[in-house]
């Protein structure tokens, strides 16, 4: 909830106090985290643990060259499978953020500790503006996650952590 995002500032996070954040975490991240539990818990086979946010092309005035992040934290396989049929757009491995940024959170809580395949996806949010655009971007991520996990479920040794 920080007060300034880039050079934002966020009307509705400053001076929060110390009982409005938690609040706000039991109204809004708490139901998230207990539905992704929830759905975890439910899947016969190993589920995939993936998210997907947008970036800004611009950041603190500088231009972002990359369309698309793979970002993984500790567990690459995911990303590795990915990263290597991904092809049309300027993706990169960990950018515009990673682990080191904090970012990877939800992988850490609900798919590193179960040792569950998982990858976070940015996409650059000028290439999902419309509706059109979104339902493109969307085959797009849909395509390149069915082959790379039907690579990976055909070579049980890569779907195994080392």
């Amino acid at each position: 909830m920080p007060d300034v995002s880039e050079i934002y500032t966020v009307p509705g996070n400053q001076d929060l106090s110390h009982q409005a954040r938690r609040a706000r975490t039991e109204i809004y991240y708490r139901p998230f985290e207990q539905a992704l539990k929830d759905t975890l818990l439910n899947h016969a086979k190993p589920p995939v643990v993936v998210t997907i946010h947008s970036f800004t092309p611009t950041f603190l005035g500088q231009e972002r060259d990359v369309e698309i992040g793979i970002l993984h934290d500790q567990d690459a396989r995911l990303a590795d499978a990915v990263l290597s049929i991904a092809s049309g757009y300027d993706v990169r491995r960990n950018q515009p953020y990673g682990p080191e940024d904090g970012v990877t959170h939800t992988l850490r809580r609900h798919a590193l500790r179960k040792n569950l395949l998982n990858v976070m996806i940015e996409v650059r949010n000028d290439l999902i503006a419309s509706p059109d655009a979104c339902s493109k971007m969307a085959q797009t991520l849909s395509h390149w996650f069915e082959q790379a996990l039907t690579a990976l479920r055909a070579s049980p040794e890569k779907e195994e952590r080392p």
